[in-house]
């Protein structure tokens, strides 16, 4: 057997010395003419003989033949150093049973956890990465400075917000006129009840559940009791309607309602928090009588007794598997004591958007009728007391880090006592995290005006997206074995046909004026960030109008703005895939890279994505159009699909047993379930193989080895995947999570590929028995 042989190529553009009076200085024109003449002779005579002779010995080795040759360009060396950065060498011997350690193993040891952070992730540093380059844009100088300009608007909201921490001292005393306001909160028992003789049982001004929501909910803009947003309808993708969903609380349901020591630690740490913004803001009134703190201990039992009244019916919600309500706006009046026609025509300042007949969706009834139960009883003086003081602590809730710095100190030790860990965040970080998530469509066209890299991003993502796609519909075709009968595997391929990929960002995020008049109602000031998060509360109700009236303006990217996923994510009432493509970056994605790393990294993210077409939960109860449908999954398609999951769940629970966490010095080992989590590594390995189908399809290099490494295409692939997967988190928080059935990447990584036997193949492993899937 023969070795196919290469040698480096040779460097050119070096200076040559080459002496002045040589037998070369002496050879004219016509002599190297003749000379080359010569030579192609010869080579083209070689060439000739090497073809016909390497054609023979393929015709008698064409299934022995190896092929050793590197792919040296740029887009491969950028690649191979990215992976062998990531990687442990040392650990390639136990790459069948840990492969996570063999592809993670190098950036574990140089990625710590940040001290104000409890983990860390390839995700998250993405995003980290590109917040750091937004709050460097937002420090930038202003190009467009007319009045309408949303980069001035965008940029001046930062530059106050930052600079309110150190010049601005009595916004505290800003936030009492607010609520002192006679036209719109009016008062609050904790000030108004200083004056002499005033009593401290009862309110001085009483005032009904509908004006309170009106100006506490409408004017400022805070969630007490319930949050309000907009969602489209269930089967008419052209319509929004406005939702109801419950708000209001600031701790975990679990910390209202439980007495274990951790619970009683996060109530303990909230209820300091009140009482010490409290003491602040009667400080800042110039409040000093002597039931001052009598009074603040009154105020702060009415906030806690309220919101453990809203946890409870929380919780009885969620014990009772409540489900979202359509009613119209008519039916929610009725029943609970507030005219919901007039309030939502005040919030969205414009009453001839609703009507009595406007249909509208109520997320957990049953949290809806108790907590507006409890609202009833607003006569008594002693319910309307605790009410009123609940409803103004909201307003103080929703602001406390636009206050002055002293208010957001008080905030951040609580976060800390909280969580038991400090929490380091900057004045810069905080604003740019609020401008990020206050005006998305500004901070894209902010990006993306600013960032030549990833240029063909686009490009490269809806060419990995296309060719998903197809693997897709041959895996149904072709491996589903837990998708038996042709009914379920035709509305499959339905789905699949109609899937679309929405890469990028709404289209209005690329045109400087269709966003100045976007952003024309919001109005910033250079002198005060308090009004200014004002003025976005009031901005926001509009955003909510101007979203019934005109439904698809955005591309329906406000609704992938409300996911947990800010990169990528599928939404099936859409059937559609979202990308967005500005946050593409190393290392999911590289326009340079080979096929191999690309479809290994961002291609088996989003193949898990789309995967999630044909079997999640959202999946299987929306049509190829989108529309809402019953589960179209045949019975035997779920028989087949829960064998494959118990086989999963037996790997977790017998195989692997258990995981062990450091909590404190301490080893504390869990026991696994298997459950809920074999879903998900059912959907991992569903999608490395039709991605795997990809690589092998298109790839344009298959012969290749990737230079450092010397892994082949196939085996680059799945590292690239792996190394998706690196993360550090804190160890009692993944105890809590695989307690909740959540296991971790690396567990999670290694149950996938020891059931795919294409995998066990391309490392030369042991493959399992039973592959489950």
């Amino acid at each position: 057997m023969n070795k196919e042989t290469s040698t480096p190529p040779t460097i050119v553009g070096l200076p040559q010395e080459v002496p002045a009076d040589t037998f070369f200085s002496r050879i004219n024109r016509r002599h190297l003419i003749g000379a080359a003449l010569i030579l192609l002779g010869l080579l083209s005579t070689a060439l000739l003989i090497t073809v016909i002779v390497q054609a023979k010995h393929r015709r008698q080795n064409n299934t022995n033949n190896v092929v050793n040759s590197y792919c040296v360009n740029r887009g491969c060396l950028s690649a191979a150093t990215h992976q062998l950065n990531f990687m442990d060498p040392t650990a390639f011997a136990d790459r069948c049973t840990d492969f996570y350690k063999y592809a993670c193993g190098g950036w574990q040891q140089t990625h710590p956890i940040q001290s104000f952070d409890t983990e860390r992730t390839i995700l998250n540093d993405i995003i980290a990465r590109r917040d750091v380059d937004i709050e460097r844009l937002l420090d930038s100088s202003i190009s467009r400075g007319s009045q309408k300009s949303w980069e001035r608007k965008v940029k001046t909201y930062y530059t106050e917000c930052v600079d309110d921490y150190a010049r601005v001292l009595d916004s505290g005393k800003a936030m009492i006129d607010l609520i002192s306001d006679r036209d719109t909160v009016d008062g609050w028992f904790l000030i108004d009840n200083s004056v002499p003789g005033a009593s401290q049982d009862t309110l001085l001004k009483p005032q009904t559940i509908f004006t309170q929501m009106s100006h506490i909910h409408g004017d400022l803009g805070t969630n007490a009791v319930f949050g309000l947003r907009v969602r489209f309808d269930d089967t008419d993708l052209n319509i929004k309607r406005l939702e109801f969903y419950p708000s209001g609380l600031t701790l975990e349901i679990t910390d209202y309602l439980q007495n274990d020591p951790v619970s009683q630690n996060h109530l303990s740490a909230y209820r300091t928090f009140i009482s010490e913004v409290l003491t602040l803001l009667t400080k800042d009134a110039g409040i000093n009588d002597g039931n001052l703190y009598d009074r603040i201990s009154t105020v702060l039992d009415d906030i806690l007794f309220v919101e453990k009244i809203l946890a409870e019916a929380r919780q009885k919600s969620l014990n009772n598997g409540d489900k979202t309500t359509l009613l119209t706006l008519k039916q929610m009046s009725d029943a609970y004591i507030c005219d919901f026609v007039e309030l939502m025509g005040y919030e969205l300042g414009d009453p001839s958007v609703v009507s009595g007949i406007t249909l509208v969706y109520v997320t957990n009834k049953i949290y809806f009728d108790e907590v507006f139960a409890f609202l009833s009883k607003n006569n008594d003086p002693t319910v309307a007391r605790r009410i009123h003081n609940y409803m103004r602590w909201r307003i103080i809730q929703t602001y406390i880090e636009d206050l002055s710095y002293n208010y957001v100190h008080a905030y951040r030790i609580f976060l800390n006592n909280y969580y038991t860990y400090t929490l380091h965040s900057t004045n810069e970080a905080y604003c740019t995290r609020e401008v990020i998530r206050r005006f998305p469509l500004a901070i894209h066209r902010l990006y993306t005006m600013n960032s030549t890299k990833n240029s063909n991003t686009i490009e490269t993502v809806q060419k990995i997206f296309d060719a998903l796609k197809t693997a897709l519909k041959k895996y149904i075709n072709e491996q589903a074995t837990w998708m038996p009968d042709e009914t379920t595997k035709a509305i499959a391929r339905q789905k699949i046909d109609a899937l679309t990929a929405a890469i990028g960002y709404a289209s209005i995020a690329s045109n400087d004026e269709r966003l100045d008049d976007y952003y024309e109602r919001f109005a910033v000031e250079t002198n005060s960030h308090l009004e200014n998060a004002y003025g976005y509360h009031r901005f926001h109700a509009w955003t909510i109008l101007n979203s019934l009236l005109n439904p698809n303006q955005l591309d329906h990217w406000d609704l992938f703005e409300t996911r947990t996923s800010r990169l990528f994510d599928y939404i099936a009432m859409f059937n559609r895939l979202f990308v967005i493509a500005s946050a593409m970056d190393e290392p999911l994605v590289n326009t340079e890279w080979p096929w191999a790393v690309n479809m290994g990294s961002l291609g088996v993210l989003l193949a898990q994505k789309l995967f999630a077409s044909i079997d999640g939960p959202e999946g299987r109860v929306h049509a190829a159009n989108g529309t809402q449908t019953s589960d179209w999954w045949s019975t035997s398609t779920e028989n087949a699909y829960n064998t494959s999951r118990r086989c999963i769940t037996n790997y977790y629970v017998r195989d692997v047993q258990n995981l062990s966490y450091n909590v404190y010095g301490t080893q504390v080992l869990v026991r696994l379930a298997g459950e809920p989590f074999s879903p998900t590594t059912l959907r991992h390995i569903g999608a490395l193989r039709f991605a795997y189908t990809t690589l092998k399809e298109n790839d344009q290099i298959k012969s290749l080895k990737m230079p450092g490494t010397n892994l082949t295409n196939e085996q680059t692939f799945f590292l690239a995947y792996a190394q998706t997967q690196c993360y550090k988190r804190d160890e009692l928080l993944q105890l809590v999570a695989t307690q909740l059935g959540r296991y971790d990447e690396r567990t999670a990584l290694n149950a996938a590929l020891v059931h795919m036997p294409e995998f066990s193949e391309t490392f030369q492993c042991k493959p399992k028995d039973n592959q489950c899937f």
